[in-house]
């Protein structure tokens, strides 16, 4: 993007833009040192889109009966039992021999039990330094391709979000990632699984804007530089939904919203095409775009003087097809109502809300909403739960707890409540936001051997859902 927005919220939101050329570091001297702070990044988004993550070697241990690229000796059972141990000689081999940039590993069941996973990391850690090497575990999910997909994805960007979190923890020791989901989580959770923070930029969007509108029930429409995003709200939250990278199902559960490629920086030649070459001319950029379209048509945006070399009848094409183009896909979602965001929404919203005839709002500091969002925004959690009261143990996402037999239900989930809350309050979640824990996807069975009960297996799904912090005014 063009800016690094910041938003600054204590009783009054005041919010200020930074030129992203001037780097993360002097955008953050623009914040305030007291209170919390919370970044939303699309720096991991774009290394993988870019494919300047690099190459990724995958290290699968799917156990016997299975075939799987990169596969090695080793098996887990449904219950987290180790049925093979792994070759540590074979394992050196295969590092020995990858040319890689990366390295993802993926064993069957090692959300059940995650060692075998961790001995491959440890010997390869002797190969690549460890911010190049990405686990299942963490991923907590069962379904073993989705997970292979999304720890690619992780040892792809997990580098970038090291980098970042090195950058931004010089000034702020105790600071915050916005998900996919639009909620926050600590540095470590986000190395941990790196792919929590793809995609966040809708999900901030969409959560600024209904706070700063105060709708429930709308069609956020975000004007970017390269896009223009539509972000649908339904009860004050974003739709979410599993992702799908380049055709193949991953474990991200991320915001729904379509992105067109048209936006401010969209260039103009003999018509608004649907890339970006640069800034616009107002900015310092070299060839006109829509924002410099508007600018022969009246506005005052930037330099106006720059924009002028663009001749008046390309400007209102430019901005007619852009108006047509959207107003035609915002029609067809027919929306209760429209909130405008970004830099250009004052500009482009009434034209548009008018061409697709649907009410509108530009709330006040539009141009900012994503960083309204991540300010506002709550710690959320998502934690897949085993319990196995055979084995004695709870495991949550990769990690085991003691487990002291076949607990009642009840106190099962508050024990898994208590871990979770625990979670939350170390990444600094205040007592308020801690209330609501969401328990979905419950199913339980006994183990029953020689006619006798021998252990119940309990499964759910835990966690504190994404949503407006309790401290937000």
């Amino acid at each position: 993007g063009t800016n690094t927005d910041i938003a600054v919220i204590d009783g009054d939101i005041r919010t200020v833009k930074v030129p992203n050329s001037r780097g993360i570091s002097h955008a953050l001297k623009e914040a305030s040192p007291e209170g919390r702070l919370a970044v939303s990044t699309s720096q991991p988004l774009n290394a993988l889109v870019t494919g300047s993550g690099g190459t990724v070697r995958t290290i699968t241990i799917p156990g016997p009966g299975l075939v799987y690229g990169g596969a090695i000796k080793g098996a887990v059972s449904p219950r987290g039992e180790i049925l093979e141990a792994v070759d540590t000689k074979e394992i050196e081999q295969v590092f020995r021999s990858c040319h890689s940039d990366a390295i993802a590993i993926a064993g069957k069941f090692s959300v059940r039990n995650p060692v075998l996973e961790e001995i491959v990391r440890d010997i390869g850690r002797h190969f690549y330094d460890d911010e190049r090497i990405a686990i299942s575990a963490p991923l907590g999910g069962l379904n073993f391709p989705a997970r292979i997909n999304t720890t690619r994805i992780n040892a792809k960007i997990k580098a970038k979000v090291v980098s970042l979190v090195d950058t931004i923890k010089t000034g702020y020791p105790d600071f915050l990632f916005v998900t996919s989901d639009g909620g926050l989580c600590g540095p470590v959770r986000a190395i941990d699984n790196p792919s929590l923070l793809y995609h966040s930029s809708p999900a901030t969007v969409a959560l600024g804007a209904g706070y700063l509108s105060g709708k429930k029930d709308c069609l956020v429409v975000d004007i970017g530089g390269t896009t223009t995003d539509l972000v649908p709200l339904s009860g004050g939250n974003p739709v979410l939904k599993p992702l799908f990278v380049r055709g193949e199902r991953t474990l991200i559960n991320a915001v729904v919203a379509d992105s067109i490629p048209l936006g401010g920086d969209s260039c103009i030649r003999d018509e608004l095409l649907r890339f970006r070459a640069g800034n616009a001319r107002a900015f310092g950029g070299g060839e006109p775009t829509l924002t410099d379209a508007l600018n022969v048509l009246g506005a005052d945006i930037g330099d106006r003087s720059r924009s002028i070399c663009l001749d008046q009848d390309k400007a209102e094409h430019a901005v007619s097809s852009y108006i047509d183009v959207i107003s035609r896909i915002i029609h067809k979602m027919d929306p209760k109502i429209i909130i405008g965001t970004g830099f250009l929404a004052p500009y482009l919203i009434p034209d548009l809300a008018g061409a697709a005839r649907t009410p509108y709002v530009v709330p006040d500091h539009a141009q900012s909403a994503n960083a309204v969002g991540a300010a506002v925004s709550r710690i959320s959690i998502s934690m897949h739960a085993h319990a196995d009261s055979g084995r004695g143990v709870l495991t949550l996402n990769g990690t085991d707890y003691p487990l002291l037999g076949k607990v009642p239900e009840d106190e099962l989930i508050s024990y898994a409540s208590d871990i979770v809350r625990k979670m939350a309050r170390q990444e600094g979640a205040p007592p308020g936001d801690l209330h609501d824990i969401a328990i979905s996807q419950y199913s339980t069975f006994h183990v029953v051997r020689g006619g006798r009960v021998q252990a119940r297996i309990t499964d759910f799904l835990i966690g504190i859902a994404p949503g407006v912090t309790v401290e937000a005014p």
